[in-house]
């Protein structure tokens, strides 16, 4: 790498790539000690556990392409790495055994926090580090080869900016190392010497410059403050001052710099004092134009000016008040407390709060002026009214809560409205949801429905066609499964007259056409067969179609919403199904999520689907408690539809009037962790039933939330509270065993 050189009066930063790599790092991490470690990380690709075997993490190596692989236990914390390589070492007989992660990942490691400087990195006896958050949870991965080249890059970006800077700046700067060649040479020294950059760098200050006074500095190593230099050219005579300083690195002189400043335009004194003049009354302008008002003290509180605004605040005369002191508005009850005496005493700005008898409030801030030599000189004293910022922030809170409940109420209103119309729901996410589908409800962009099997697709999808604009046009399902392959195309494109034997004589109109002007809904659209495929695309992109036995194609108006349970994209990567399709159908996806992963709803939609039933077969049932215990913690794996058949079943099947535990199907107990609900049946002591539920409401809290701070902070308890009461089961549950 060149050698990049750059000298001032402040600063001398070198770059050198033949030095000794601790010692290049230790400049490196000096000029960028703004880097942080979360600059420079790359996300972990994956994370392997103690219990996984080697043969899986040589797969999820293979998947991820990754050199290093952290090793987390359940609550996130790295406690180990596997590196790719010495896994491979193993060789195939070791991957074909149980070895476990536990027994060959690396124990000898070292976390970096994400917000520690990224010099750090570079410091350690280490390859490769670990990055955890906060908590000591995984946030990535990053390398030591990694972290010195970003440290480096940045370093470099930075001597070019600093370079460029120089440049930029009006005075000429020069710099020569202790040979006497110059090292630097910005585009001012160009002007003042005629002699280009490219000429001037790498040649002795001689060949240059006429002067050669920065030589007697590199000499003697004694300063020269302010040296006139005059400089004759064609268009006339300029004058420079110079400043020119020796370059000192370890109490040794290293080189020289000289700042060339143009003081050729100040002609005279009378013109610098009427800039100071102009100066003066601008700042006088500017005082008067403050809408707060502004008083400048000296040290001894003596007022020197006051602003118009002051007047208005305080309603004393600016002119009344100029030459006194400050403590004579104190006894006059302007202000209580003296601002000066507390600028003096601090050293450093203060702010304090008036209150008026007529109850208006003053924001009274006193910023300190010093001298050269470091003494306070004057106080600018700036006074604000509150009053009115106050109305204000009262204003504004009262609209921001008549915000909120205006929010609410619609919220409860749009719920009401949907659950008129069937639909039951009362989660976040949910919420989210719909209020998604009734915006896309308004435009014509084709949506592809995402979901489990029995989440309802079907009645999201109707639900938009109703808050369409084409909710007057029809609504037409299909069911792309349900039909044969060899009838698709008839079905949905329908067919001319003598298409083909045993078609209808009059042919017939396919489901598109009987869609027009209103929407299509494609269920299970993965099912579509690869040839047909392509002329669905035609269908949707050129908006007509063309009936089997027709020469000619049939505009259409209508909107498309599809629907899967499968991933499309993993069956285009299988080549079943066709990617321009599914970018075509994947204009906006919305996902409704398993009724597992929105628990809220399931009580109210068992409470309507009774309802449903028990209306539809005169039959009056309730769900004891337990009941809905077990509702709550089961996983749904045929989501809404299995909960509506269950109920259903329940209802017509139970011989009492209240459904219990003794109705229900075994299976629905075969993925419960625990018992489904407390069942006193005679004395149990209060203590044990306490813990009972206590631990049932933790374990809902972490299925829901996932984590031991969320579900703290749903249970309204610290996390440290809510561990603690995980552990003191697990260690009774051990016990026990």
């Amino acid at each position: 790498m060149p050698s990049v050189v750059f000298y001032s009066n402040i600063l001398k930063i070198q770059l050198v790539g033949a030095e000794p790599k601790d010692i290049f790092l230790k400049k490196v991490k000096k000029l960028v000690i703004f880097m942080l470690v979360k600059d420079a990380l790359t996300p972990a690709a994956a994370s392997l556990s103690v219990k996984q075997t080697a043969f899986e993490a040589w797969q999820l190596f293979r998947q991820h392409r990754a050199a290093v692989l952290p090793v987390v236990q359940e609550g996130g914390q790295v406690v180990g790495l596997v590196e790719r390589d010495k896994l491979f070492d193993l060789g195939p007989e070791a991957l074909n055994t149980s070895l476990l992660v536990g027994e060959i990942m690396n124990r000898d490691f070292y976390c970096l926090e994400e917000d520690v400087p990224l010099a750090d990195a570079c410091s350690l006896p280490y390859d490769v580090f670990p990055v955890v958050d906060g908590q000591g949870r995984l946030f990535g991965i990053l390398s030591k080869e990694k972290a010195c080249n970003v440290l480096l890059d940045s370093a470099i970006l930075m001597v070019e900016q600093l370079i460029t800077l120089l440049d930029s700046v009006h005075n000429g700067i020069i710099a020569i190392n202790t040979e006497g060649i110059i090292t630097l040479f910005n585009k001012a020294a160009e002007k003042i010497t005629g002699r280009p950059k490219s000429y001037a760098i790498g040649r002795h200050l001689s060949h240059v410059m006429g002067s050669q006074e920065l030589l007697e500095v590199l000499k003697d190593g004694q300063p020269k403050d302010v040296q006139r230099l005059s400089v004759e050219y064609s268009t006339g005579e300029r004058i420079y001052l110079t400043n020119q300083s020796p370059v000192m690195e370890n109490n040794r002189i290293v080189g020289a710099v000289a700042v060339f400043q143009d003081i050729t335009e100040i002609e005279s004194t009378a013109k610098e004092l009427d800039l100071i003049k102009q100066i003066n009354r601008e700042l006088k302008c500017i005082v008067e134009s403050s809408y707060d008002g502004i008083l400048i003290t000296d040290r001894a509180g003596n007022i020197i000016k006051a602003n118009q605004a002051h007047e208005r605040i305080t309603g004393f005369s600016t002119q009344n008040i100029e030459g006194k002191n400050i403590s004579e508005l104190i006894k006059a009850g302007v202000y209580t407390n003296s601002i000066v005496d507390a600028v003096l005493k601090s050293g450093e700005p203060v702010t304090l709060v008036e209150s008026k008898s007529d109850h208006h409030q003053l924001l009274v801030t006193g910023n300190p002026i010093f001298n050269p030599n470091g003494e306070i000189t004057r106080i600018v004293i700036n006074v604000r009214d509150l009053t009115e910022l106050n109305k204000l922030v009262y204003q504004l809170e009262q609209a921001r809560r008549l915000s909120e409940r205006y929010y609410d109420e619609l919220t409860q209103l749009r719920a009401s409205s949907l659950k008129q119309e069937g639909i039951i729901f009362s989660s976040p996410k949910m919420q989210e949801l719909l209020a998604m589908a009734l915006r896309l409800a308004q435009v014509d962009s084709t949506v592809l429905i995402l979901g489990e099997s029995g989440v309802g697709k079907e009645v999201i999808a109707r639900l938009m066609h109703k808050h369409s604009k084409r909710k007057k046009g029809p609504f037409i399902t299909v069911n792309c499964s349900a039909i044969p392959e060899n009838l698709l195309e008839s079905e949905l494109f329908g067919y001319e007259r003598g298409a083909f034997t045993g078609a209808n004589r009059e042919g017939k109109i396919g489901l598109f056409e009987l869609a027009d002007h209103g929407t299509l809904f494609l269920d299970e659209i993965s099912e579509l067969p690869l040839p047909f495929q392509a002329k669905l695309l035609r269908a949707i992109q050129e908006r007509e179609i063309m009936p089997v036995g027709g020469n000619k194609p049939r505009p259409i108006d209508i909107r498309i919403l599809a629907a899967t349970n499968r991933d499309l994209e993993a069956l285009v990567k299988e080549g079943k199904f066709r990617e321009d399709l599914y970018f075509r159908l994947n204009v906006v996806p919305l996902y409704i999520w398993p009724l597992r992963e929105r628990r809220q709803d399931i009580i109210p939609l068992a409470y309507s689907f009774r309802d449903k039933f028990c209306k539809a077969y005169g039959l009056k049932k309730d769900f004891a408690p337990e009941v809905l215990g077990v509702f709550l913690e089961y996983n749904w794996p045929g989501n809404v539809r299995e909960l509506e058949n269950l109920v259903e079943r329940l209802v017509v099947t139970s011989p009492g009037e209240r459904i219990t535990l003794a109705d229900l199907p075994r299976n629905l107990f075969v993925h419960l962790d625990y018992s489904p609900s407390i069942q006193v049946r005679g004395v149990l002591p209060l203590r044990q039933a306490v813990m009972e539920l206590e631990w049932q409401l933790i374990q809902n809290a972490l299925r829901e939330y996932g984590s031991t701070y969320k579900a703290a902070k749903a249970l309204n308890i610290d996390q440290s509270t809510l561990v603690r009461k995980v552990r003191r089961v697990k260690a009774n549950n051990q016990k026990g065993r």
